[in-house]
């Protein structure tokens, strides 16, 4: 797998970063990585909150597809509703893991069996705090994020979309940068 090099904005601005920060992404470019000829993402995100010592900074990262890795930029308001939710020791819970292949994937039943900092250094963190415990593989504990745990009955969140109109504009954006060596999509070009 190729590699990408670039730093992060818990090496960039390494004083005055909070362990949630809230972002807004102001550029996105597809990229072919030349080596590979993976589509990456690469977003441009500046932190967006006005109590944010880092607020109107900016940072870029480029987003191989990641199957196997935790979500550590999330919607806003996932973020918000699981925070709302304030997940306990003992609570029930469901997650969907994805398969291997990226290809569908099933929810997993489980129970919350701790919660605790993953680091010292963020202990206010909800970053993987939450251990849980599958029905289906009981020996093996699991670090959770609260924005990967669904109550067990929960199916009426559905995350932010793009209306039919916007989808069709932005699939033939993709299609025609597909077809060229490098080509740059921005998201002012959609409206």
């Amino acid at each position: 797998m190729y590699r990408i090099d670039e730093s992060g904005p818990w090496t960039i601005y390494e004083d005055g970063l909070h362990a949630v920060e809230f972002c807004q992404v102001v550029d996105l470019n597809y990229i072919i990585i030349p080596e590979s000829g993976e589509t990456c993402c690469r977003c441009t995100l500046e932190f967006s909150e006005d109590t944010s010592p880092l607020h109107g900074n900016t940072f870029q990262l480029t987003f191989p597809e990641l199957v196997d890795f935790p979500d550590f930029i999330v919607e806003r308001s996932r973020y918000a509703a699981s925070m709302k939710r304030m997940w306990t020791n003992r609570d029930r819970c469901k997650v969907w893991w994805r398969s291997q292949n990226g290809q569908g994937g099933e929810w997993w039943e489980g129970r919350i069996i701790a919660v605790k900092a993953k680091s010292a250094e963020f202990p206010d963190s909800p970053w993987e705090r939450l251990m849980v415990q599958y029905k289906s593989d009981p020996n093996k504990p699991y670090s959770h994020s609260p924005w990967e745990l669904f109550d067990l009955n929960e199916t009426t969140w559905q995350p932010q979309h793009i209306d039919p109109d916007t989808g069709h504009r932005l699939l033939s954006l993709l299609e025609y940068a597909a077809s060229q060596p490098e080509v740059r999509v921005s998201c002012s070009s959609l409206t």
